[in-house]
Order: C-alpha cells, then structure tokens, then sequence
C-alpha cells in the first residue's frame, strides 16, 4: 500500500531476506497530506519499521537538492540501534544515507539521501548551525532548531 500522490521517483524497496509490507500500518492524515509516496515495511524476525518515501525538503537559501529518499526507522514501535539502523540502510540500498533527526526524545531516527546519485553524502546544513543533542550514551542524536 503506498500512500500519496503517483511519482515516477518511487521510495526504495528492501531487498533483504525477512522484509514484507507492513499492511496493518495507515497512514496518518497529516502525512497523507503532504503528498509524498511512502510505502511502510516491517521485519518480524527482528522488529524493525521503516517507512520509505520520497519527499522534497528545501530549506530556502540552501542547496536544492530535488527529490531524496527519506527513511524513517523504528524498533519495536521504539527507537532502534545505529547497528540496527545500519541493518536496515543496506537492506534498502541507502548506507550511503545521512542521519538527521529533529526530534528531542524521537522514537524514529530518520535517513537522508538525495535522489540524484552525484549528490550522494550531502550533509544538511543544519548539522554546522544547530547544537547537537546527544540521547542514548550518544548514540542518538537530535538537533534542535536555533532560528
């Protein structure tokens, strides 16, 4: 089930072994709204979530980077791991994502990459301007917003 408007750019796909969608998952309105294709997968064996989708986010004064793959990954409806992250970033073809999380105590640590193969590891200007906040003995971090 993928929610949001058709797109030619289609969110990634796992191509792991245990990954099937998740069909108990709707999308909330709010997120609907947005217009974006997201697609939710689930790992059973291990108890990851990840909802892959494909959204515009542009920040005006900064690099237009087009369309970019956004994963957003859970753990048991809770906070995952950056090994189990890790697991799920090559299960969908992104290890090559950026992580950016703007949420203080988020449940879901969330992915970036580009579209656009030749700006593959763009780091998020946020991450030179905002403060990091560090959850999980570091192991999460979060930035707040500074403007």
């Amino acid at each position: 089930m993928m929610t949001g408007t058709l797109s030619i750019i289609q969110p990634k796909r796992p191509t792991g072994p245990g990954w099937r969608r998740a069909t108990w998952w709707r999308c909330p309105p709010q997120l609907a709204e947005l217009g974006y294709p997201v697609e939710p997968w689930e790992h059973p064996a291990s108890g990851l979530f990840a909802l892959s989708a494909v959204e515009v986010a542009h920040d005006p004064g900064q690099p237009d980077l087009g369309p970019e793959y956004h994963l957003s990954i859970t753990l048991n409806g809770g906070r995952c791991t950056a090994a189990d992250a890790l697991f799920v970033l090559a299960a969908f073809g992104l290890s090559d994502a950026t992580e950016d999380n703007h949420v203080p105590g988020g449940r879901a640590r969330n992915f970036w990459r580009p579209v656009a193969d030749k700006l593959s590891g763009h780091i998020c200007h946020c991450q030179d301007e905002e403060p990091a906040m560090r959850e999980d003995k570091g192991d999460y971090v979060w930035r707040g917003v500074t403007r």
